[in-house]
Formats: C-alpha cells, structure tokens, sequence
C-alpha cells in the first residue's frame, strides 16, 4: 500500500490526484490511503517578520496563492484563479481543514476520497470557503453523511489527528508530500520532480494492470464519464493532448469554462 502524507492545503495534493485515479483505473490492486501531516499551523508562519505584526490575512492568503501557482508548474493541475479567501481571524491553521477529512473519514473511509477531492474543487474552481460548516454541511448532503455526527468527531479529532502528525514524524516527513511504501517502508519526499512519483510507486509495488480492450478515445470517454467533475488539464496529464483535442473537436467532449477552469462534460 501507498500512504500519502499531505494536507487538504498542501498544492501537491491537488496536483497528484489524477495521478491517483489514473493508478486506480490501470491497476487493479493498486491502494493509498491519505496520512495528514498538517501543513500550516498558523499563516503567520509564512508571513515575513514586519508583516506578522500586523497579522496580514490578505497576504496569507495571497502566499497561498502563489503555493499553488508554483506547484502548478510541476504537476500542471491549475491553482486557484483568484486569491482566495480561505484564511480568516477565526481560520489561520490549515489544521482544521486535516481534521474534517479525519471526522468525516471515521463515517465514511471508502467516500473519504472522494470527499478529499470535493472539498478541494469547491475551494480551488468554487472559490467556497470550506472552512465553514454551512459548506460541509453542503458537501455532506452529496455523501449522505450526517452532519451532527461530522461534527461530533471533529470535536473530538484531536487525537487521531496528533496520531496522523505522530506517524509523520516516525518516518521523518520533514516536508509534504512524502509518500511511504508500507511493505518495505521506502520513503520519498523532497519531490522535485513529479515524475519521479509514479517511478517510485511502479518500482516497489507488484501491480496487476486491468486487463481491457478500450481505445484511447474510449478510455477518455469513460474516464470522463466516471467522476462528476473533470478538468482539461487532468485529462492531458493522464492520456495527454492529441486525442482530447480531436474529441473535443468531433463534439464527442463540451468544454465548459468555471471561474476560468476548463470543465469537460459528455455531450
């Protein structure tokens, strides 16, 4: 097995998850389960000296931005369009954002994934602040997931939480990601390249491939057709560019653009 430790904010996250769904669909046994390692205990962290002072949530905010934008250069999944407002007097840590992935992985561990990546399009494409609980209680309702029961063990996360951390710290996850093979106990971190990722997982696990007789085209089509929300840029990461454009071209794929990211939809 795979584990990941991230952050629901760390932006190789968001970059690396197509190449999850793509590991997923191609092998059969492949599994990873996501460890958080919490990535920012308070924006001021990252804020210069003279600026911390005057306790800026703008410039929080904007040096998340550029977070993203950097780490858009090494995975190529955009970031957020805009400078977001996620950080707030009330929400400073990323911390809170750790714990309702584990509250609402201790309902639901099969959906947790998937909750994993819709919190982050309604963040990053939406521009929704999910740290609110009027938005989890949104997202909640797609999942079928009780909310007060959500809510209870986000209370009383904090444990499973410094666990999460704790396992970080026996593997000496000094910097997130880093990616850990259970079997053999292989640790890789200090990504600069993101390639090096899938060679890493191909070289130590014994993975069985799907076998099907599917055409690219059709591999694109139902890749599309298996996910609520897809973007033109996974899709080149995966399979990349020459078949997609020439689907989106016969009308087979409607491009669709929200908050200025690419959407692909099935006519």
């Amino acid at each position: 097995m795979l584990k990941i430790f991230t952050d629901v904010l760390d932006p190789f996250l968001w970059g690396f998850i197509p190449i999850l769904r793509k590991f997923e669909r191609k092998y059969k046994n492949f599994s990873y389960k996501f460890v958080m390692g919490g990535l920012i205990g308070n924006y001021e962290e990252f804020l210069p000296q003279n600026f911390r002072e005057k306790n800026s949530v703008e410039l929080g905010n904007k040096i998340l931005y550029d977070m993203y934008r950097a780490t858009a250069t090494v995975t190529n999944m955009p970031g957020f369009a805009r400078v977001p407002k996620l950080f707030t007097e009330k929400y400073k840590s990323s911390y809170p954002l750790d714990k309702y992935f584990l509250a609402f992985k201790e309902l639901d561990e099969k959906s947790s994934k998937d909750y994993m990546r819709k919190i982050l399009e309604e963040a990053i494409i939406f521009e929704k602040n999910i740290y609110e609980l009027d938005v989890q209680r949104e997202i909640l309702k797609e999942f079928e997931v009780d909310f007060d029961e959500f809510v209870f063990n986000y209370e009383n996360s904090h444990e499973i939480f410094l666990e999460n951390r704790m396992e970080a710290f026996d593997y000496r996850i000094k910097k997130l990601p880093g990616f850990l093979i259970t079997e053999n106990h292989r640790v890789l971190q200090n990504i600069m390249k993101f390639d090096r990722v899938e060679e890493f997982i191909l070289e130590n696990l014994e993975l069985e491939e799907v076998q099907g007789n599917l055409s690219e085209e059709e591999k694109i089509l139902d890749y599309i057709k298996s996910y609520d929300l897809v973007l033109k840029n996974e899709i080149k990461i995966i399979f990349g560019e020459n078949k997609l454009e020439a689907l989106i071209s016969s009308g087979k794929i409607k491009l669709e653009n929200i908050n200025n990211f690419e959407i692909l939809k099935i006519k």
